[in-house]
């Protein structure tokens, strides 16, 4: 069904990429936005029409453990109607090279924190039977490339419980949007992380160089600027996203960008092939 009232927008990762565009989109669209970020001096310099606009900074950061009690006392004392997840980062580096507490870490602030927004926020929604939930994912979260295991990993998971919660609270007149980007115009590479124990030695160890891992880590880090290559416009994308809240969107997830509907057509070939390959088996293991 179609909004037919202005909503209130909570977005976290409000001050830049994904979460600045589409906070610009709804309070251009006359909607209430709450921008949730972790320094409020850095957002007003980065972003300053946010302000000017009428939206309203909130210092929170998801990532922290006791983020859930804020986001649950935002939530009643606005009555959200929209959760945007678009807070993260990127950590790139081989399964071997990746420290524990580096994965952990990741796991803290892609996993983790969307999940406290989502849990805090949904007694609000429940009790209206009404409203959306959004995360702004990536197309690692349904493809893992070499070097991506840690950020893929964080992805799958946390596209995996927004799948599990769509039909969980579709009966609650609430729904879920999972966003797929491929590669866009913001400054997302400019946060990537790898491994510290290697950081001598260019973010991956010698028994990985000349491998997909050394390619993949030194391509990450060569991006101090975003490469003509790069297409996606996150402006746009925000439009369409705003479209799909406004106008009661029946799908889960929203892939953005040529490049992401390549690389969803080849997991599909990739998941249809092992599928064929193995299908003989799988009818072979019944109890006689």
């Amino acid at each position: 069904m179609a909004a037919t009232r202005p909503s209130t927008w909570l977005i976290t990762g409000a001050s830049s990429g994904f979460g600045k565009s589409l906070a610009l989109a709804a309070l251009n669209a006359g909607h209430k936005v709450l921008g949730a970020t972790r320094s409020i001096p850095d957002a007003e310099r980065s972003f300053p029409e946010f302000s000017t606009k009428g939206g309203i900074w909130l210092s929170l950061d998801p990532g922290q453990r006791d983020s859930y009690e804020q986001f649950a006392e935002v939530s009643r004392e606005h009555d959200v109607d929209v959760l945007v997840n678009s807070a993260g980062y990127a950590f790139i580096g081989g399964v071997e090279d990746t420290a524990e507490e580096e994965l952990r870490q990741q796991m803290e602030v892609n996993f983790y924190g969307p999940l406290r927004a989502v849990r805090a926020c949904l007694p609000v929604l429940r009790a209206k039977r009404c409203g959306s939930i959004v995360l702004i994912s990536s197309g690692a979260g349904f493809q893992a490339l070499p070097g991506r295991s840690a950020y893929a990993s964080s992805k799958f998971a946390i596209e995996a419980m927004h799948e599990s919660l769509r039909q969980e609270v579709k009966t609650f007149g609430i729904k879920v949007l999972i966003v797929e980007p491929g590669a866009f115009r913001t400054p997302f590479s400019s946060r990537l992380l790898t491994p510290a124990q290697y950081e001598s030695t260019d973010g991956f160890s010698p028994d990985y160089k000349g491998t997909d891992v050394e390619r993949m880590v030194m391509m990450t880090k060569g991006l101090n600027s975003i490469p003509d290559a790069i297409k996606g416009c996150p402006d746009k994308a925000a439009t369409e996203i705003l479209k799909a809240i406004d106008g009661g969107h029946e799908y889960l997830r929203m892939i953005l960008g040529k490049d992401c509907v390549r690389a969803m057509e080849q997991k599909l070939e990739s998941l249809h092939s092992d599928l064929e390959a193995t299908r003989a088996i799988a009818s072979n293991v019944d109890i006689d």
